[in-house]
């Protein structure tokens, strides 16, 4: 088990991703950069209230081949290391922490405003398949240890 949000654990959902589609047929050809910020938003005990941390995940020919984190300066420029973003993931820190605990869909997510998306939606709704398997290696494809507390947290007060 490796606990939320460290390098053991995004290095987890990088091997459960790749595995995932080396068993599939169909993945889309070429590459696409996504840039995911979480924002601190007071519930959860993983970021400050006035925080964030900003990630850059690069899939290559269906296969994750980079997840990092960035600092706050890389992450506001749509240019990293020669390659652009295509698409950019914002939302709150507890809804996120919910994703990955999988208390929320992420897909729901999306579409309920609590996720927002820049980005081509036409290409990630042709690569369904594709994306359902990246989006279940972040929600319950590793096993993952919650050091502060899991999700759910309670109402704000």
């Amino acid at each position: 088990m490796a606990d939320i949000y460290t390098s053991a654990w995004y290095d987890a959902v990088r091997d459960t991703i790749n595995s995932k589609v080396d068993a599939m047929t169909g993945v889309p050809d070429g590459g696409f950069t996504v840039a995911v910020d979480i924002q601190g938003d007071g519930r959860s005990p993983y970021f400050p209230a006035d925080g964030a941390r900003h990630f850059l995940i690069r899939i290559d020919d269906g296969r994750c081949e980079w997840y990092r984190e960035v600092d706050s300066t890389e992450a506001a420029t749509h240019d990293h290391d020669d390659v652009d973003l295509d698409y950019r993931f914002i939302g709150p820190a507890s809804v996120f922490d919910d994703i990955a605990a999988g208390l929320i869909d992420p897909i729901d997510a999306a579409l309920g405003g609590q996720v927002k998306v820049r980005g081509d939606m036409r290409f990630l709704m042709r690569q369904a398949e594709h994306v359902q398997v990246l989006l279940e290696a972040y929600t319950n494809g590793v096993s993952t240890d919650w050091p502060q507390g899991r999700p759910p947290y309670g109402e704000a007060g």
